[in-house]
């Protein structure tokens, strides 16, 4: 149901896409599309639904789907049957190629209050982080939640002759000049840069054991970067017992 939270949240409707393959049965996707709005009305919640058929494969369906929607949302079942740490094919296709943001929710996704539970953005110093903070902003605005942005370090570098340290301070700084021109625009906003902890997979293990709940990570869906460590297995697991939702952002904004 997070899509539809997501969809009454942004007064916006919400469309079913049950995509069939050569040997899917139209009366059967009927019957699914059918027992999904069911599901929904069942909830007393103002959506406005719409559903489509379309006999096509499920990536190419939502990628054109991309096209004219705010986002969207596909569950993370691919996260259980990825092999070497690798997304599911469509999400993968989805996450890199949609016209939209991408959000992937976790089998246990548990809904937070208006007001509680972090947004997550993991920055990088890459093209894409401009993309991510300000999605981040946007995404916390939205629900009333505070914004933590976490600078990933690059830890490929190294060498006797190997300027990686200085350079990591230098993106750190720009980076953290980034996030106080927001804190400035956005006053009403609690954003804080996420200092002091080794590595991205430590800090969310220290949100879980401090019970922070955390809503939302947003993420650059460019390779190599923040999806890579969260779509490995350890990310998996976080992801999975945290019950956040992954988000990549649009791909529009750093192209």
């Amino acid at each position: 149901m997070w899509a539809l939270d997501e969809a009454v949240d942004r007064d916006i409707p919400l469309l079913l896409v049950y995509a069939l393959d050569d040997t899917d049965d139209v009366a059967a996707a009927e019957s699914k599309i059918r027992g999904a709005i069911s599901a929904v009305e069942s909830t007393g919640k103002p959506a406005r639904l719409e559903a489509e058929i379309v006999r096509r494969p499920p990536a190419t369906a939502l990628l054109e789907a991309s096209r004219s929607a705010a986002m969207v949302c596909v569950g993370s079942i691919g996260f259980k049957h990825a092999s070497r740490g690798r997304i599911g094919s469509t999400a993968a296709a989805l996450a890199v190629s949609a016209h939209c943001p991408v959000a992937v929710v976790p089998r246990r996704a548990r809904p937070e209050p208006d007001g509680t539970g972090l947004v997550l953005a993991v920055v990088d110093g890459s093209s894409g982080s401009d993309a991510v903070l300000e999605q981040g902003v946007a995404e916390a605005r939205l629900r009333s939640a505070p914004l933590r942005v976490f600078t990933l370090q690059d830890t490929r570098r190294g060498g006797p002759d190997d300027p990686g340290p200085a350079l990591d301070r230098r993106v750190a700084a720009e980076l953290e000049n980034r996030v106080a021109r927001w804190r400035a625009d956005q006053p009403d906003l609690d954003v804080e840069s996420v200092r002091d902890h080794n590595g991205l997979l430590n800090y969310l293990e220290h949100l879980l054991r401090a019970a922070t709940p955390v809503q939302l990570i947003v993420v650059d869906p460019q390779r190599p970067g923040p999806a890579d460590v969260l779509l490995g297995p350890p990310g998996r697991t976080a992801l999975e017992a945290s019950g956040c939702t992954l988000m990549f952002c649009d791909r529009r904004c750093w192209l």
